[in-house]
C-alpha cells in the first residue's frame, strides 16, 4: 500500500540526542561518523517496509551530529531506525525496542525503535530511610523464569509483579535490580579461542545472562516483556511495588567511556519517568558522587563502592541520607567470621555496628558475583566448568566453608551443620547497623552447584529454584521472624553512628561490648566470640515508647562458650528471643524463654550459634 502521508521535513535541533516529540512530530538526533553515510527509516507498527526514508546528510550535520524534524509523527503508532555506512543501527537514546521478545536469539538485523508515549504514573518514590529499609535483590529473567516458580508469565516484568505478595510476606522494604535496560544477549559473533597449552577451539556461544554491559539505557528490556510493551509493563511493575510498599531500585553498568552527563540524563530519565527509588552504579566513574550533588537526586537512593569524603558531606549531616557504600569488607569480614577463623573478630565487631550521621553502609553476605549463601556452607571450590572458561573464571577467594564435604551431602551432620551457620549469617546480617541486602533466593537456600560466576548460565544454574524442599521452607520462616524482629526493634536499625557511651544517662551506654566479662571485648586473635548489647533507651517506636534492651551473643568457635549478663534496671530480666543452637530458632512473640544464668551471671551459648536476649519486665 502506497503511504499518502504528506510529510513536513525540515532541520532539526542537535541539542537533544534521541527522538523527542517537537509539536504534531518528532526531533531525531543521532551521532554519524565523519564521512559515514547516513539515512534516518520509519515504518507504520508491524509493517515491513519502511513508510519514509530520511537521508542524513553529512553538510547538515553539526560536528557529528545529523538532527532532522519529521511531522506528522504519532507515538504508538510509528518504529524508527538508523542506517550508517551501509549497517543498520538502534538509536541509543530509544525508549523502547519493538522484536527482541525472544531472550538470547541472535539478530539478524537491528532492532527497531518506538515512539512511545510517557508512561503514565500512579505512585512516586517512596524515600524509605536506609535504616528502615531491607534490599532484596535479584534478576528479572532468573527469578521467576522456573516453571516452579508458578506465575503465569515468567521471566517478565509481569511475572515478577505475581510475586509482589510473596516479597511482601518476606518482610523486605526494597526490591534491586539487575539491569533491566536493553542489552545484547549476543553482542559478537562466536570466533575461535586459543588458550596456552591447548589447540585452536570454536568459542562457545555463551549469553549476557546478567546484562552488565553497554545498552540502550533508556529502554526497558523487551524479553522482559510478556505483552511486547515494555515501557508500559515496567511502569506498572513500579507502581504495583509502590502501592505494596516496596521500593524499586535499579542497577546500571557503565564503562569508563561514558560521560558523567549522559550518566546524570540516563538517571533522571528512569526517575522521572518511571518514578524509581534509587541506583546502584557499577564500572569506573565518579557518577555517583555527581548525582548526589543535583538537586534532582537529593531524596533517591545511590549506591556505589565508595565515596570521597567531599561527597560525604565532610561530616555535615544531611536531611535525608542519599549515599549507600555497597560494603564489599562485610561479606569478606562476616565470611570469615561465619566459619570460626580467627584473626577476624576485630574487624567483625567493628562491622556489626558500623553506621554513620552522613550515609549508609550496604551489608550482604552473597550477591550476583560469587557463591549464594547455601553454595557458601557447601562449597569451598568454585565450579565453574560450565561457564567454557576451563575454571579459569570467577573469584579465586570466596572465604566459604564446605562443613567436611564438597557439594550435596546426605550426612545429617554436615546438613544440619550448613543450617545452623546459614541461621547464624541471616541473624548476623539483620542485627548488624547497616542496612542489610538478601540475594534473591538465598532466604529458601537456593544453589548455583558451586558455580561463582553464572553470567552466562541462562538456564536452572542461573535461575532461582523454586522447587522448594523443607529445608527452604524452614529457612525462609526463620528469615521471616528474623525480618520481623529487626523491625520490631529500632535499636537494631538507627539512623546514624552509635555510641560506646551512656551520653542520656540511662544507667547503660547506647552501646557496649562484652565477652565471658561484663563490659569487657576479648578482641585476641583466637577469640570467636563476641557480645553485643543495645540499650533500649536510645531508641524509640513510633508512638514514643522506648525500645527494649537487645542482647546479641556470636559464638563462631566450635565450642560452647559462658558470656556474661549485664545487670538490668530493677524489674527486668533477659529472655531468650532466638537460639540458633535449637532447631526452632527463634521463639514466637510473648514466649520468649526466661534466662537462668548462673552463680556468676552468665550463660552458656552452643558451639556456632548465636543467641538474641531481650530485657523484658518481669
Amino acid at each position: 500500500m502506497q503511504e499518502k502521508t504528506e510529510w513536513k521535513i525540515t532541520p532539526g535541533s542537535p541539542l537533544r540526542m534521541g527522538a523527542f516529540p517537537w509539536r504534531d512530530g518528532y526531533n531525531f538526533a543521532v551521532e554519524v561518523p565523519e564521512g559515514a553515510v547516513a539515512a534516518l527509516y520509519l515504518y507504520r507498527s508491524g509493517e515491513q517496509r519502511p513508510s519514509l526514508t530520511v537521508p542524513l546528510p553529512e553538510k547538515d550535520r553539526t560536528g557529528q551530529v545529523s538532527a532532522v524534524r519529521v511531522c506528522p509523527l504519532e507515538p504508538g503508532e510509528w518504529e524508527y531506525r538508523y542506517k550508517i555506512d551501509g549497517r543498520w543501527q538502534e538509536d541509543p537514546w530509544a525508549l523502547e525496542i519493538s522484536g527482541r521478545r525472544q531472550f538470547g536469539r541472535r539478530d539478524r538485523e537491528a532492532a527497531r525503535c518506538r515512539l512511545i508515549r510517557q508512561p503514565e504514573m500512579e505512585t512516586r518514590p517512596l524515600a524509605i530511610p536506609y535504616e528502615d529499609s531491607v534490599i532484596y535483590k535479584t534478576h528479572v529473567r532468573g527469578f521467576t523464569e522456573q516453571s516452579a516458580s508458578k506465575v503465569k508469565d515468567r521471566g517478565t516484568f509481569r511475572g515478577l509483579e505475581e510475586k509482589i505478595p510473596y516479597l511482601k510476606s518476606l518482610g523486605i522494604t526494597t526490591l534491586l535490580l539487575m539491569p533491566v535496560c536493553e542489552f545484547q544477549e549476543l553482542p559478537a559473533p562466536a570466533g575461535k579461542k586459543k588458550t596456552a597449552g591447548t589447540a585452536e577451539r570454536a568459542e562457545i556461544e555463551r549469553i549476557n545472562y546478567w546484562g552488565y554491559e553497554k545498552a540502550l539505557y533508556l529502554a526497558p528490556k523487551a524479553a522482559y516483556s510478556a505483552t511486547g510493551r515494555p515501557a508500559e509493563e515496567f511502569a506498572h511493575l513500579v507502581d504495583a511495588l509502590h502501592r505494596a510498599g516496596i521500593e524499586c531500585m535499579l542497577e546500571f553498568y557503565f564503562d569508563r567511556t561514558a560521560g558523567v552527563r549522559s550518566v546524570l540524563d540516563i538517571l533522571a530519565y528512569w526517575l522521572t519517568t518511571y518514578r524509581v527509588d534509587g541506583f546502584h552504579l557499577l564500572g569506573e566513574g565518579a557518577w555517583a558522587e555527581a548525582a548526589a550533588g543535583e538537586p534532582l537526586f537529593r531524596k533517591t537512593k545511590l549506591l556505589y563502592l565508595g565515596f570521597s569524603e567531599e561527597a560525604r558531606g565532610s561530616g555535615k549531616i544531611p536531611s535525608c541520607r542519599t549515599l549507600g557504600e555497597y560494603n564489599l569488607s562485610y561479606e569478606e569480614t562476616m565470611r570469615r567470621f561465619l566459619k570460626g577463623d580467627g584473626g577476624c573478630l576485630g574487624q567483625a565487631a567493628w562491622l556489626l555496628r558500623r553506621n554513620s550521621d552522613t550515609m549508609a553502609y550496604i551489608n550482604f553476605f552473597a550477591d550476583h558475583d560469587g557463591f549464594t549463601m547455601a553454595d557458601m556452607v557447601s562449597y569451598e571450590q568454585k565450579h565453574n566448568e560450565a561457564n567454557g572458561e576451563e575454571n579459569q573464571d570467577g573469584c579465586n577467594t570466596n572465604y566459604t566453608w564446605n562443613c567436611g564435604t564438597e557439594g550435596p551431602s546426605r550426612k545429617y551432620a554436615v546438613r544440619r551443620l550448613r543450617l545452623r551457620l546459614l541461621r547464624n549469617a541471616f541473624l548476623i546480617l539483620l542485627t548488624s547497623q547497616g542496612t542489610p541486602m538478601i540475594y534473591g533466593g538465598d532466604e529458601f537456600l537456593n544453589s548455583q552447584g558451586g558455580n561463582n560466576n553464572a553470567w552466562c548460565q541462562d538456564n536452572e544454574v542461573g535461575w532461582i529454584n523454586w522447587k522448594k524442599q523443607a529445608a527452604g521452607e524452614q529457612m525462609t520462616a526463620f528469615v521471616k521472624r528474623a525480618l520481623a524482629f529487626r523491625m520490631a526493634h529500632p535499636v537494631l536499625h538507627r539512623s546514624g553512628a552509635v555510641r560506646e557511651t551512656d551520653y542520656k544517662n540511662l544507667g547503660l551506654p547506647e552501646m557496649s561490648y562484652h565477652s565471658q566479662r561484663a563490659w569487657v571485648a576479648d578482641l585476641e586473635n583466637g577469640s570467636r566470640r563476641l557480645g553485643i548489647l543495645y540499650c533500649g533507651g536510645y531508641a524509640s517506636h513510633a508512638d514514643g515508647r522506648p525500645d527494649d534492651t537487645v542482647y546479641i551473643l556470636y559464638n563462631m568457635h566450635w565450642e560452647p562458650h559462658a558470656f556474661a549478663l549485664p545487670d538490668l534496671p530493677e524489674g527486668t530480666r533477659w529472655y531468650a528471643a532466638a537460639d540458633t543452637g535449637t532447631e526452632e530458632g527463634f521463639f514466637e512473640s510473648g514466649k520468649e524463654r526466661a534466662v537462668e544464668p548462673d552463680d556468676e551471671k552468665r550463660i552458656m551459648v552452643e558451639p556456632r550459634s548465636v543467641m538474641i536476649l531481650v530485657g523484658k519486665q518481669e
